[in-house]
């Protein structure tokens, strides 16, 4: 037989190597059976193909082995694991539990304490399902486990401290009825335990918008351990919504740093504005130690009448602790009411109260109170008063009325007079409330003693003498005048009517500016001449008692005359400390009179004609005016007042009053030292006869004060009738007007009247134009007569157009019947031309029209000269476009007399003048 091949031996030895090999695998399952059989090949001698032999085969069945591995391993001496916990919290060691067997198994689990232990904590052991180390809801506690082979369990071993010491814990997995795997001890150290408290506080804990308030965290370990890393968090963002927010920069630690939090969520160890939540880290806290933060917070005007809550937490890792105070943001009003300087006094106490011990029916009694703002707030305070009998009026300060609600801030005061008008006898007692528009209120109490139903009785008196010629001093009745160096002697009496004295009686005296004292009766005398006052001061005025005091006065030469000399004086005492006043006494000072001087303009007079009559009426006082002064004149049968002919100092006067036979005309001043002249027209009636006497006398009121009438002297004017010099009348009308267009022809609506000119007519009588200009001379003799308009009674020149435009003041007609004589008087600014002239002829008919430029537009003066009557007319004058009328009128319908008829009429219009002017156009019925 051929040797064998090297590689056929090699594949037999490789075959015999592996067997041993796969029959001893320790991962290989029980049960498995392994099949082992050799083979080779080879080539026959004189072959040339390969020969394969196989041997017979071996099978081997794989027995079922049970290990198990528990890991981490440890001993007492070297602990797989230590962990510290404090008594009463849990510590949690994994293990891993590894079937190192071929077979599934099921593996008791234990958990033990070691027997070096110095404390025995409870044990549980739970199945880890999710492998995140930590128990879990809904993972059970195991005794054992099932695995299959090379499969693991994660096992917790759950424990916890109840006590101070350690403990060497132990988990052991075992094989049913074989080997087991306990030698993973792990430490457990149980500490002493933290007792951690935490509070919060504000203080001040109410305070009010605008204050401050200082927050205290503060958390405290009470325990025998230390405590744990802590977190001590402040959320401020809901008192920062209700309007309570922090003080930038105000918070500090007393250990670690504090962070700052704008929103609860990012944090920072720099201020961020605005702080909503603060923060302080430490890694622990000793037993006995206090971890303090502080910071301060402000009030806003938003956070008022609300109660803000806040809760701290204390965080270690566990369930926090909490904490929570409340801040109470409002004002504190509060108001004080009481006696002047004594606002704070114990309400309707003692002290918080005044009195008086008498008063009178009708007097004013007043007590002073001080109004306090004892709050925190500004409020405004109304002051009423609950009084029966009397009527009430506050004042301020000054005397005005109180001024209410009374605004005051915190602190402020106001002081509050309350003055009494009793109307009814007996006591009074009146309670005086202050009350804040935010609420609080505060009474005082108000008392008079006894209202007496009288008041003491007080009389002035005065006597007036002069010096006689003969150097003896004589009385001045009653109701006289006095004048410089007269002498005045007033009486001042006053009577006590009350069953009671009455104290500190005080007569004051404030001396007529225009008197000097000379005996001032036992009182003193204070001011210079001018204000001088005198004042007397009595101890007391018994019950009953009248007591009178004189002073002696002289009138100096500063009374002026018309002036009345007044003079009252005034009572108060302690129990009446208001003032009452005397009744007043009134002397009249006066040295001079009027005088009046009479005229008539004729001395022979008959049955028709005008007398004039001017009278010299002087005021003869050279320092006092005579006002509302009343002229008389009571004429005799026969003479009859010319109605509108009185003028004084040449102005009009309104006509007189009749009243009978007497005619009243009112003069509102005569100036002091000053004439002034009156003049009127009487005309002499048939009912006259022998001599026409005039009596004519004055009266007025003298200033100064006083309404002492004042007389004249009376002054007469006589004229003798003469029937002899009867002789026919006429009548002489006119008008002055400015003449606008100098045609001599006064034209209404052109030319201008003027009022208050005065005409001459010879022989003294005299007319003031109307508003119309026109003036009236009745019952003028006829024949000729001279007239002449005053030049002073008006700004324009007359003008003489009958005499070619010369200027001519005085006109000379011939009077018979009615005649008129118009005074024309010259523009002053020249003549007025006519823009345009136009006249419109149909035969013997014309219109002219003439246009003029006047103040405030034009005038238009249409003339229609018709030789017989027109019936039918239609006359049709167009104004410019655009223009208003302003008066008169520009159109005619109906009939015209044969001769001139003119119509006038003014317009406004502001275009070109050259365009002013239009033509009319007229028909008629032929």
């Amino acid at each position: 037989m051929s040797p064998l091949r090297p590689h056929t031996v090699l594949r037999a030895v490789l075959a015999a190597l592996a067997f041993p090999a796969l029959a001893g695998a320790a991962g290989t399952p029980a049960g498995t059976a392994i099949r082992n059989q050799a083979s080779t090949t080879f080539s026959p001698p004189g072959a040339s193909d390969q020969v394969q032999v196989d041997s017979n085969a071996v099978v081997t069945t794989v027995q079922a082995v049970c290990a198990v591995s528990v890991s981490p391993d440890g001993t007492a001496a070297r602990p797989a694991r230590v962990q510290a916990v404090r008594a009463g919290e849990s510590a949690v060691f994994a293990y891993t539990v590894v079937n190192a067997g071929n077979a599934a198994q099921t593996f008791a689990l234990s958990g033990t304490v070691g027997a070096d232990s110095t404390v025995t904590p409870p044990l549980r052991l739970v199945l880890d399902a999710n492998g995140n180390g930590h128990p879990d809801a809904g993972e059970p506690d195991v005794r054992a486990v099932t695995l299959d082979a090379d499969a693991t369990a994660a096992v917790l071993l759950v424990t916890g401290g109840s006590g101070p010491g350690d403990a060497w814990v132990n988990v052991g997995a075992a094989c049913p009825g074989g080997p087991e795997d306990t030698d993973n001890v792990s430490q457990l150290h149980v500490g002493p335990p933290a007792d951690l408290a935490l509070g919060k506080t504000f203080t001040p804990a109410v305070l009010s918008p605008g204050q401050e308030t200082a927050v205290a965290l503060r958390a405290v370990n009470g325990g025998a351990g230390d405590s744990r890393a802590l977190v001590l968090a402040d959320d401020l963002s809901a008192q920062a919504a209700a309007g309570l927010v922090f003080v930038p920069g105000s918070a500090a630690a007393s250990r670690g740093s504090v962070e700052y939090s704008p929103d609860g969520v990012t944090w920072s160890a720099q201020e961020i504005t605005p702080v909503r939540a603060v923060r302080v880290r430490v890694d622990s806290l000793a037993p006995g130690e206090t971890l303090r933060v502080d910071f301060r917070m402000r009030a806003q005007a938003a956070a008022e009448n609300h109660v803000i809550a806040n809760t701290v937490t204390l965080s270690d890792g566990d369930a926090p602790l909490s904490a929570t105070a409340s801040a109470d943001v409002r004002y504190t009003p509060a108001v004080a009411l009481g006696p002047v300087g004594n606002a704070q006094a114990s309400e309707l106490g003692p002290d918080d109260g005044q009195s008086r011990p008498l008063a009178a029916l009708g007097q004013t009694v007043c007590f002073d109170h001080t109004l306090l703002n004892t709050g925190d707030v500004r409020d405004a305070y109304t002051v009423t008063v609950d009084v029966a009998g009397a009527t009430v009026t506050l004042l301020s300060a000054d005397g005005a009325p109180l001024a209410q609600p009374v605004g005051l801030d915190p602190g402020q005061s106001a002081p509050v007079r309350v003055c009494y008008v009793p109307t009814q006898a007996g006591a009074l007692a009146a309670t005086v409330t202050a009350t804040g528009a935010r609420g609080p209120y505060n009474a005082t109490r108000d008392v008079i003693a006894r209202v007496e139903a009288q008041l003491p009785q007080l009389e002035k008196s005065a006597v007036a003498t002069t010096t006689a010629p003969d150097g003896k001093a004589v009385t001045i009745p009653e109701g006289g005048t006095v004048t410089e160096g007269d002498t005045i002697t007033y009486t001042l009496r006053v009577h006590n009517p009350y069953a009671r004295a009455l104290s500190g009686v005080a007569l004051r005296d404030a001396v007529p500016a225009h008197v000097d004292v000379t005996d001032a009766g036992g009182g003193s005398v204070s001011g210079v001449p001018g204000q001088q006052v005198v004042e007397w001061t009595l101890a007391a005025l018994d019950a009953g008692e009248t007591r009178a005091v004189t002073l002696v006065t002289r009138v100096s030469a500063r009374a002026t005359d018309g002036e009345a000399l007044l003079n009252t004086f005034t009572f108060r005492s302690a129990e009446l400390p208001g003032t009452l006043e005397s009744n007043r006494v009134s002397t009249a000072v006066w040295s001079a009179r009027l005088a009046i001087t009479k005229t008539v303009s004729a001395t022979e007079a008959t049955y028709g004609d005008v007398l004039t009559y001017t009278l010299q009426i002087t005021n003869a006082s050279a320092t006092t005016d005579i006002r509302d002064a009343v002229i008389t004149d009571s004429p005799v049968a026969g003479l009859a007042y010319v109605p509108g002919t009185s003028a004084l100092d040449g102005a009009a006067l309104a006509d007189p009053d009749p009243a009978g036979n007497t005619l009243r005309w009112h003069v509102p001043l005569l100036a002091a030292g000053k004439t002034v002249a009156l003049t009127y027209h009487m005309r002499v009636t048939p009912a006259a006869s022998g001599d026409l006497v005039n009596v004519v006398e004055v009266t007025g009121t003298g200033g100064g004060g006083t309404a002492r009438a004042v007389a004249s002297n009376r002054a007469t004017a006589v004229t003798k009738l003469n029937v002899l010099r009867f002789a026919p009348l006429s009548d002489i009308v006119g008008t002055v007007y400015v003449d606008r267009n100098r045609n001599g022809r006064f034209d209404a609506g052109l030319d201008t009247p003027v009022p208050r000119a005065r005409i001459l007519l010879a022989g003294g009588r005299q007319a003031i134009t109307d508003d119309q200009g026109r003036y009236s001379f009745l019952n003028v003799p006829s024949g000729t007569q001279a007239l002449r308009l005053d030049p002073g009674t008006t700004p324009y020149p007359p003008l003489n157009v009958a005499r070619g435009g010369g200027l001519s003041g005085t006109q000379t007609v011939t009077v018979s019947g009615l005649t008129g004589v118009d005074f024309p008087l010259a523009p002053l600014g020249g003549d007025i031309s006519a823009l345009r002239r136009t006249t419109l002829r149909m035969g013997d008919v014309r219109v002219e029209k003439t246009v003029y430029a006047v103040d405030g537009g034009y005038a238009v003066t249409l003339t229609v000269r018709t030789p017989r009557p027109l019936t039918g007319v239609s006359l049709v004058d167009p104004l410019p476009a655009g223009a208003v009328l302003k008066d008169g009128g520009q159109t005619y319908a109906g009939t015209l007399p044969a001769g001139d008829t003119t119509l006038t009429y003014t317009f406004a219009w502001s275009g070109d003048p050259r365009n002013a002017t239009t033509d009319p156009t007229l028909t008629w019925t032929p």
